[in-house]
């Protein structure tokens, strides 16, 4: 998931593949006007967007839960459960890409219990950037 406002994957989003920032959503730092300037936090704003923040933070900026998600670890699995099509990514090779899937055993077997589309790096990509 992304981020709404400023931030890297705000940043991000729009050079790359052209969001607007806008339409961005995740977590984000908070500011507090201090002196006569707007002074970054060492806060998230809304607290952190993982696990259960994932779902909360799209419902605060949309007023509704996502109908797509896509994730690829553990953290995402409440926010991909909250949607009406979810799209599970495998980090599974190694050859290609650095495999990692400690820490998405249970996003893949909750992909099982519940049809989530399961897309494998190995398995299903041809190029790998």
């Amino acid at each position: 998931m992304l981020r709404r406002g400023p931030g890297l994957h705000a940043g991000v989003s729009e050079e790359t593949w052209g969001i607007p920032k806008e339409h961005v959503i995740g977590s984000a730092s908070d500011y507090e006007y201090t002196n006569g300037a707007i002074v970054r936090t060492g806060r998230m704003l809304g607290g952190l967007a993982l696990g259960p923040g994932k779902p909360a933070h799209i419902y605060a900026q949309t007023g509704r839960l996502p109908v797509f998600a896509g994730g690829n670890a553990d953290v995402d699995i409440e926010m991909l459960a909250s949607s009406k099509f979810a799209l599970l990514l495998n980090h599974d090779d190694g050859d290609r890409e650095y495999a990692y899937t400690t820490a998405a055993e249970k996003s893949l077997a909750k992909a099982k219990e519940l049809g989530w589309t399961l897309v494998s790096m190995k398995d299903d990509w041809t190029t790998i950037f």
